[in-house]
This record gives C-alpha cells, sequence and structure tokens, in this order.
C-alpha cells in the first residue's frame, strides 16, 4: 500500500509538472476523463463551446459503451463554424479506453486510443492517452491525463504533439459534482519549454443530474497564457441507458 501510495505520488509530481500544457482550440471540446470502466455501462452525450472574442463555435455527440469491466469504445462525431457554414464536418473519431487497475484502488491508471478521421485532405490523428484517477479524503477526487499524438495522411506535420489534462473535483451529497478543470497544450515536442508559445485553460465547472439517466454539466474556461483565448464557454448534456 505504502508503495503504491508513493508511485501515485511521484508521477502526480511528474504530470503536475507537465500539466501547464495541452491542445486548447479556441473550441474547447474535449474533458478531464478517468481510467473506470463500469460493465454494461451505454451512454451518450452533447456537447458545445463558444468563444465569445472569435464567436468560434463547435459542437459534437458521442456514444460510448463498455464491452466488459476493462474496455470501453466510443464514437464522437465533431462539426464547427466555419466561414462556409455555420455548421461544417470537423471530424469523426473512434476511442478505446482500457482500464488497467482494478476498481478498489485508491490510484486508478488506464491507456486510451484514438482514432480521428477528417474529410477535404485534412490529416488524421492518432492519439495514445495515459488517464490517471486518484481517489482523495472528503469526497475530492483528482484525475491527471498525459496525451501523445501524431497527425496521419499526406497533408500530416511531422511532429509528436504533446498534451495535458487534469481536474479536481467533489461529490456533493445530492450527486452534484462542483470542481476546477485545467487544459493546456505543448503544441509538439520542439515547443515543450516554450512557454510563450504553449496554450493554457483553467476554469470552474459543475455536472447536475436531473433525474438517475440524465445530466448537465456547464463551466468555462479562462485563458492563462497569450495564446490561449480570452474566455470558451461550455455546455454539455447526456444520458446513462
Amino acid at each position: 500500500m505504502l508503495s503504491t501510495t508513493r508511485n501515485a505520488a511521484a508521477m502526480a509530481a511528474f504530470l503536475f509538472s507537465g500539466l501547464a500544457w495541452i491542445t486548447a482550440p479556441a473550441q474547447t471540446m474535449g474533458g478531464v476523463y478517468g481510467p473506470v470502466v463500469t460493465e454494461g455501462h451505454r451512454s451518450f452525450e452533447y456537447r458545445s463551446a463558444f468563444d465569445p472574442e472569435t464567436e468560434a463555435f463547435a459542437q459534437r455527440i458521442h456514444y460510448q459503451q463498455s464491452s466488459d469491466s476493462r474496455y470501453r469504445w466510443r464514437v464522437v462525431a465533431q462539426a464547427r463554424k466555419t466561414t462556409d457554414s455555420d455548421m461544417d464536418f470537423d471530424f469523426v473519431q473512434g476511442e478505446l479506453l482500457w482500464d488497467i487497475t482494478d476498481a478498489d484502488r485508491p490510484w486508478q491508471t488506464g491507456l486510451r486510443f484514438d482514432f480521428r478521421f477528417r474529410d477535404s485532405g485534412r490529416p488524421g490523428r492518432v492519439a495514445v492517452t495515459w488517464t490517471n484517477q486518484f481517489r482523495l479524503p472528503a469526497g475530492w477526487t483528482a484525475r491527471l491525463i498525459g496525451i501523445a499524438d501524431i497527425e496521419v495522411g499526406s497533408e500530416a506535420v511531422d511532429d509528436v504533439g504533446i498534451q495535458g489534462r487534469a481536474n479536481l473535483y467533489k461529490t456533493l451529497s445530492n450527486r452534484q459534482r462542483i470542481g476546477l478543470e485545467l487544459f493546456s497544450n505543448y503544441e509538439n515536442q520542439l515547443n515543450f519549454f516554450k512557454l510563450d508559445e504553449q496554450r493554457h485553460q483553467l476554469g470552474p465547472f459543475i455536472t447536475i443530474p436531473l433525474n438517475d439517466d440524465w445530466h448537465v454539466t456547464g463551466g468555462a474556461l479562462f485563458g492563462l497564457s497569450r495564446e490561449a483565448p480570452d474566455a470558451v464557454l461550455r455546455f454539455f448534456f447526456g444520458r446513462r441507458f
């Protein structure tokens, strides 16, 4: 147990040292997802994000389902506002999450594999995520994520993208969840220590269960660096089956 705690603490320190860095475009649509897979899980979620300064807007839907207590797959479709259309196709993505550790451990870890497809000759994306979750006292939970990705296709850039995410949240007695999220971006391995070229966003969120099946999440992300947007407003809702 002591060894596990020390390993978790060392990993947390490592990730926090790099988590001032993640892909955070004007429409930050991603989440800070944990590694836990629940057998029999099925759900869908709608997400939207809006940048008031540039009026950039994006929305997406996803459906996910666990195959057992270790693996969960997800299909994502995203659209965005462009100069030509208010809702232009952005990408389709397939994801596979592998829950490595047992459910009763205070530190849980897993890997996720993403495959993104775009049209119009735009490069696709292959990514590997290392996601970690820590149960803390008084109902608090922390999540730390590290991501490495590459572009694929004829127009792909020959770089390795390095990303990270983190959050800290508390589950209340009414099942509401409140917390803070951090999104940061290294861009690529060449800019790993160039702080002025990174994008960092931090902000609060709240998740409210409407009943046993439906939930809504609202939040905002605020730029912490020169390259990040000043603010991004986010709204999600979803249902479990």
